[in-house]
């Protein structure tokens, strides 16, 4: 069993009241679809710090999310698998939406990256750029 989740919000940030209408999770959709993962992830990691329980997680599975196919990218291995299982200790209990967000889908697409790696195919070859994030307005 593993360390438990950080819940809390950093206590030098200033809270985020509404984080599903705050201009860093758009820019952070943004990046994402755009094939720039590692833009997303500082995007919302400045949101993240300023949230706190179940919202705190749900961006925190947004980030590792970005951050595996970053190391997919990078054909790292250890990097995607570890990054899978803290995607799946965050993003499920969320879907199959939240804020818009269509948590299966993106779960659904992460997995076709994740399991093949996870189990000793290393072959890496998908297009991590191809992963969407679905919003509805």
């Amino acid at each position: 069993m593993g360390a438990p989740l950080n819940t809390r919000r950093h206590p030098r940030a200033e809270p985020i009241l509404e984080p599903w209408d705050h201009p860093l999770l758009d820019e952070g959709l943004r990046e994402f679809n755009a094939g720039r993962h590692w833009h997303a992830h500082e995007a919302w990691e400045h949101l993240w710090l300023g949230l706190e329980g179940d919202d705190k997680l749900f961006v925190q599975g947004l980030i590792m999310a970005a951050a595996m196919l970053v190391q997919y990218g990078r054909g790292v291995v250890r990097g995607v698998v570890n990054h899978w299982h803290n995607v799946q200790a965050r993003l499920p209990p969320h879907a199959p939406e939240k804020w818009g967000i269509d948590v299966a889908g993106l779960l659904e697409q992460l997995r076709a990256y994740a399991e093949p790696v996870e189990a000793g195919d290393a072959a890496m070859d998908l297009d991590p750029a191809v992963v969407q994030i679905a919003r509805r307005a």
